[in-house]
């Protein structure tokens, strides 16, 4: 499903998310409309753009997830400042792709959220680990801190696996600790809880140090 008020955009997409083989349940140009199709319809998936009439993303989020809260969301808008990620995250967004990324990329960040992966923009990872406190400490075992820093660089599940030379499931089992520790609700609640206290290395890549 497409939540969109640029009607020529949404239609857009949609046909290149159909054409690539998914299912659109519908394209609905308000919240409200929005909310009371995702109400009946409980789609897997919704891409949201982040600013509606009547009211912004975060609020958008969490109006559609009290409605389904099994659906996950994706959030496309023109706006790229932190603030605007990190009240995405806070409201339990799953995925965040700015509308200036090639289509290519959308397409990528819809398959990933589809998937349980929690894509953000490549330009917004260095504005999510910039300007952020100092660390206070924390009870993550160095496992999970190298597992955070993938998943704040924003790797997948299965990059993340392949670059710590681990199986996909001891990832999402570390990932879930992860949650558990910081009282997170997803990933991508996750990365920015752990921006705010300042448990992603700022300059990182997320990759580990080579070995001695």
């Amino acid at each position: 499903m497409i939540i969109d008020d640029h009607q020529v955009f949404a239609e857009l997409l949609g046909e290149v998310l159909v054409d690539r083989g998914l299912e659109l349940v519908g394209i609905h140009s308000t919240l409200a409309d929005g909310m009371a199709a995702v109400g009946t319809v409980q789609p897997d998936l919704v891409v949201l753009d982040h600013r509606l009439p009547g009211d912004t993303g975060a609020g958008s989020v969490r109006a559609l997830k009290s409605r389904s809260p099994r659906t996950r969301i994706l959030m496309l808008t023109a706006a790229d400042e932190r603030s605007v990620l990190l009240e995405a995250m806070d409201a339990g967004c799953d995925g965040f792709v700015t509308k200036r990324q090639h289509i290519g990329e959308v397409l990528a960040a819809v398959t990933a959220v589809l998937r349980g992966d929690t894509p953000i923009s490549p330009d917004m990872v260095g504005a999510l680990i910039a300007s952020r406190p100092r660390p206070p400490g924390g009870d993550l075992t160095p496992r999970e801190s190298e597992v955070l820093q993938l998943v704040g660089a924003g790797r997948s599940n299965q990059q993340t696996a392949r670059e710590l030379g681990i199986s996909v499931h001891t990832v999402r089992n570390h990932v879930q600790h992860i949650l558990d520790k910081l009282g997170a609700h997803s990933q991508l609640e996750a990365v920015a809880i752990a921006s705010r206290l300042g448990l992603l290395r700022s300059g990182s890549d997320g990759t580990r140090p080579p070995a001695h």
